[in-house]
């Protein structure tokens, strides 16, 4: 079937249902496309080869080979702070309470739509600058304990740096997102291959939850999919296996971003924070 001049959100909806990601308007992106997501399925993940445990702070060679043959880890517990999660909390929603997040949208520029259906977040971007600064003065007096937050996942950015020979991670990025009842975001990949070359931009997604009274049955959980749960370079056809990670508070989610499709499953409750960093 050719989808290629339905409407974008359509297409998105389409696609998302049949687990592929959203494609441009014309046919040299769609072949590009299917390119990007045959490299990522043919890639070896080696994360542990020749590793330098001395430099292991807060990962262990048991949660690395762990990101490695499954593709994700989740750390509890992450800052073990009551008073530090309630301050970020109530920092993320105030941001949100006074308008300082705008309605996600897919795509840039004038390329650019929107269709909750499909993302149904409100979001912020937190850039810092090589000193580890909020760039924004405003904001950085607004939201430190977030920035703290920051600091603690730059150790990890650090970590895989030393810990990991030739990662040379090159930047972060940072978002805040908040949903609201009934907010959801489908299935979609954070990063592809190059089409051109072996080379990813997002490398490591980092997604922090500060769900204080998160229960079963209020929904919003991330939906990982891998084609095999136990180990992701042994890739086994006809697979649609997932799993659902819970977003309570003070937990850190790590996984691979190229190689992971995942989406937020539709919330029940509001709201849903999440801090995402993702290492390039």
């Amino acid at each position: 079937m050719d989808i290629s001049n339905l409407p974008p959100h359509i297409r998105q909806q389409i696609l998302g249902l049949v687990g592929k990601p959203q494609t441009n308007n014309t046919d040299q992106n769609n072949q590009n496309n299917l390119i990007n997501n045959e490299k990522v399925s043919n890639v070896l993940i080696d994360l542990t080869s020749n590793i330098n445990v001395e430099n292991f702070k807060i990962l262990n060679k048991e949660s690395l080979s762990q990101l490695e043959k499954k593709g994700y880890l989740i750390i509890d517990n992450f800052l073990n702070d009551l008073n530090k999660i309630n301050l970020i909390y109530d920092e993320s929603y105030n941001q949100f309470k006074e308008n300082k997040l705008i309605e996600a949208g897919m795509n840039k520029g004038t390329d650019k739509w929107k269709d909750k259906s499909i993302r149904g977040d409100y979001i912020q971007w937190i850039h810092r600058d090589s000193n580890n600064r909020i760039q924004d003065k405003d904001l950085s007096f607004s939201i430190p304990n977030i920035n703290y937050l920051l600091d603690k996942l730059d150790l990890i950015k650090t970590e895989f740096d030393k810990v990991i020979p030739n990662f040379k991670s090159i930047k972060t990025q940072t978002q805040l997102a908040v949903y609201l009842n009934g907010g959801r975001y489908i299935k979609h990949r954070d990063s592809f291959y190059s089409s051109e070359s072996s080379t990813v931009s997002r490398r490591i997604t980092m997604i922090y939850y500060v769900n204080k009274d998160w229960k079963n049955g209020d929904g919003g959980e991330l939906r990982l999919y891998t084609d095999n749960p136990n180990n992701i370079n042994q890739k086994e056809s006809n697979q649609n296996e997932f799993i659902d990670i819970e977003p309570i508070a003070d937990r850190l989610l790590i996984f691979l971003s190229p190689f992971l499709e995942h989406e937020v499953l539709p919330c029940n409750f509001e709201p849903r924070i999440a801090i995402t960093t993702w290492i390039y």
